[in-house]
């Protein structure tokens, strides 16, 4: 597995639903938080369409995950709205084209294969997964990328 790209990217400001999973069941309770996420409707104020699931917090056997979107700012959102704030960043941006329940796969390839061989080490600021419009939620299928941030290996 190889990047289709390396990009910078500015801050960003996401807001949604913002909980913790444990890894045995991650197939089953994020599907259920994106189920959620795509009742409540859409987040006044929100930037564009894009959709995105951020890996925050990691601890051994889980980790949080955020569904959300871009929002200009926090100061509008209602009461318990999971908030993110994702730095400008350099990240090594991945394409998933299979069904979306296969994603853990392509993760553990980058994590496991790629990142260990290209001489660069993740960046510790949130990873995520970025839905456009190519994306079908009901379907899963239409591909997404995965943006994993880098910087260079002190070794």
């Amino acid at each position: 597995m190889e990047p289709i790209r390396f990009e910078e990217a500015p801050a960003m400001l996401l807001a949604g639903i913002r909980r913790w999973h444990v890894h045995a069941n991650v197939a089953v309770t994020i599907r259920a938080q994106w189920a959620e996420f795509r009742t409540q409707g859409l987040l006044a104020g929100r930037t564009g369409i894009t959709a995105y699931g951020a890996i925050c917090g990691h601890q051994p056997g889980q980790f949080e995950y955020l569904s959300g979107i871009e929002v200009p700012d926090f100061d509008s959102l209602p009461t318990g709205t999971g908030r993110m704030r994702v730095p400008a960043q350099r990240y090594a941006v991945f394409l998933h084209t299979d069904h979306v329940r296969t994603v853990r796969t392509t993760w553990e390839a980058i994590f496991h294969d790629w990142l260990p061989k290209s001489g660069m080490q993740s960046a510790n600021t949130p990873e995520f997964e970025r839905f456009d419009a190519n994306f079908d939620p009901a379907t899963g299928l239409g591909g997404f990328e995965i943006w994993v941030p880098i910087g260079m290996s002190e070794t």
